[in-house]
């Protein structure tokens, strides 16, 4: 099976595409300009990109950052036992994916061994709530693991609130004598930074920082330091720090390649994509995506509600994404897609492979409902309820489309991730989103809805009582 991506519309359902020919043809032409202005940032130097806030587009081929990564992960591989990522949003979900997606499903539970000497693998810094961190601290104590953990922090600013309040909790249990030794902060390369400037005045682990690179927001850093170091600090059997970032990258690097295809060829997905979610968006006033991983993978659903309502949700449109898992949604949203409000497109993620396979023993003695099914593989029976999810979509008028991979491996996955960003970053350029903004970036690299939710935050936090609203 080759290594295609392919993208695959469900025409019956699908009429809003050829529905009103004279959008459909704007937003062609559109689509052409788009391509045109993406081509030419393409030789720009990359410090236009970085005051533009795409400089994303070229996280893979930034040389010094691979290499720093690939050199303080195999060396942190061998001082550490366990790593914990503090983050929130986009300084940590690209590390979730990864997990999810690759590192075996009961990964701390397994041998050093059997682990090919990767640590155990953690996450806080998401919520202020303390369960979950009075538990990993607890439990890091009792074991005797809590002097051989790295916390890599990991925000652009270093002022995130519910992560440097995690890791002031840190600091303090790690002692104030020297816990710097301890971090290792991911964080942008200018006074800026509050991290930066703690860096200054005491270095933090390996005596360097990793950077978020200028340019580069959190929903688009996957492919930088903020997601590779988790990547290379977790490389399992017949795999070493730097092999499995290069796989990783081969992917990213196809997906790059394809989109500077023409944005017609039936390779550069990307286009084809958000041309199909934004005539579903103005043409069938459809609002919501449900992005249906059809794997047992939550997270990369998760990355991608971020990565989508974060960028293009502007100016009151844009479309709302509800993350889906097949077949487990069956039994919970399905109902509600096909009979609820027809308000919804759903995008499915179909995996040729699924990796180690399992059988359904024959000769079982059970019910003819069950035995219907002996000697069949549990990844076949995932691609027919896929099929039969699809064709009861469309036989119900709810349009779908599918975006599928040869296999759920480390090249494709990370191929995906970077279609699907170029997929929002189309999308952006669709909705204008890049003209007429006083800052000078695009508003799909933006955020600004966020910072009403920070002012009173910090309001309520400071008063003499919070109490109940």
């Amino acid at each position: 099976m080759d290594r295609k991506l392919c993208f695959s519309i469900d025409n019956k359902t699908s009429d809003f595409v050829s529905e009103s020919p004279p959008v459909t043809g704007a937003v062609d032409v559109n689509l052409q300009k788009i391509h045109a202005q993406f081509a030419e940032e393409a030789s720009a130097p990359l410090a236009e990109l970085e005051q533009g806030l795409r400089a994303w587009t070229r996280s893979h081929l930034q040389d010094a950052d691979i290499d720093k990564v690939i050199a303080l992960a195999t060396r942190a591989r061998e001082e550490f036992s366990v790593l914990v990522i503090i983050g929130i949003g986009g300084s940590d979900l690209s590390a979730r994916v990864f997990h999810d997606s690759f590192n075996h499903p009961y990964h701390n539970l397994r041998s050093v061994e059997n682990r090919a000497g990767a640590p155990e693998v953690y996450f806080t810094g998401d919520t202020f709530d303390p369960r979950k961190l009075v538990g990993l601290l607890e439990m890091l104590k009792a074991r005797n693991l809590l002097q051989k953990t790295l916390f890599n922090v990991i925000s652009k600013s270093g002022t995130t609130t519910e992560t440097m309040a995690t890791l002031m909790i840190i600091r303090e249990t790690l002692g104030d004598g020297n816990w710097q030794r301890q971090v290792l902060a991911t964080t942008g390369l200018t006074a800026d930074s509050v991290l930066f400037r703690m860096h200054e005045k005491c270095p933090f682990y390996g005596g360097t920082l990793l950077p978020v690179p200028d340019g580069v927001g959190g929903r688009f850093s996957a492919f930088s330091p903020v997601g590779l170091f988790f990547l290379a600090m977790t490389a399992g059997k017949n795999e070493t720090s730097e092999t499995r970032i290069r796989t990783a990258l081969e992917g990213v690097q196809q997906a790059h390649e394809d989109f500077y295809r023409p944005c017609n060829h039936q390779g550069n997905v990307a286009y084809h994509l958000a041309r199909w979610i934004h005539l579903a968006e103005v043409v069938g006033g459809k609002s919501s995506i449900v992005f249906y991983n059809y794997a047992d993978n939550s997270c990369l659903g998760e990355w991608f509600v971020q990565l989508c309502t974060e960028s293009i949700q502007e100016r009151g449109t844009g479309p709302n994404v509800i993350n889906a898992k097949g077949p487990t949604s069956n039994h919970s949203i399905l109902n509600g897609i096909i009979a609820g409000p027809k308000d919804k497109v759903v995008l499915f993620i179909h995996w040729g492979e699924l990796g180690t396979d399992l059988v359904l023993p024959k000769d079982t003695e059970m019910d003819r409902k069950l035995t219907d099914f002996e000697g069949l593989s549990m990844t076949h029976m995932q691609t027919a309820s896929y099929r039969g999810t699809a064709l009861d979509f469309s036989e119900n008028g709810v349009p779908n489309a599918t975006l599928t991979l040869p296999r759920r491996d480390i090249p494709s996955v990370c191929r995906l991730m970077r279609v699907l960003m170029d997929t929002i970053a189309v999308k952006g350029r669709l909705q204008d989103l890049h003209l007429d903004n006083d800052g000078g970036n695009e508003l799909t690299y933006r955020q600004d809805g966020v910072e009403g939710y920070k002012r009173n935050f910090r309001s309520f936090a400071l008063a003499p009582d919070v109490g109940d609203p």
